[in-house]
């Protein structure tokens, strides 16, 4: 499932991402620590998108409690903007006429 929030930064979407996949390959949460190592960004923007994803309800978190950050949904994928459909084309000139 794909939702498009506007209202997320590039960053938020990023360490969304890590996790996601973290979560979908070891089956445990990761430590901030490992995901701002992941997402190459600081934890402070960990901490920052956390907060921003929990309001969301895209995460669940306890407070004080390590390692307890998951996707409250594996399969969503996250965008912040409307993908381009020609970013998935090989090669998109061959598509318009010259």
């Amino acid at each position: 499932m794909r939702v498009i929030d506007t209202t997320l930064r590039d960053s938020h979407v990023k360490i969304y991402e890590v996790l996601r996949q973290y979560v979908a390959m070891t089956g445990k949460s990761p430590s901030k620590q490992e995901l701002a190592r992941g997402a190459s960004l600081s934890i402070v923007t960990v901490y920052q998108a956390e907060k921003a994803l929990k309001e969301k309800g895209y995460i669940e978190s306890t407070k004080d409690e390590i390692r307890s950050m998951r996707p409250t949904d594996l399969d969503r994928l996250i965008l912040n903007a409307e993908p381009d459909p020609w970013e998935e084309l090989e090669d998109p000139k061959l598509y318009w006429r010259m």
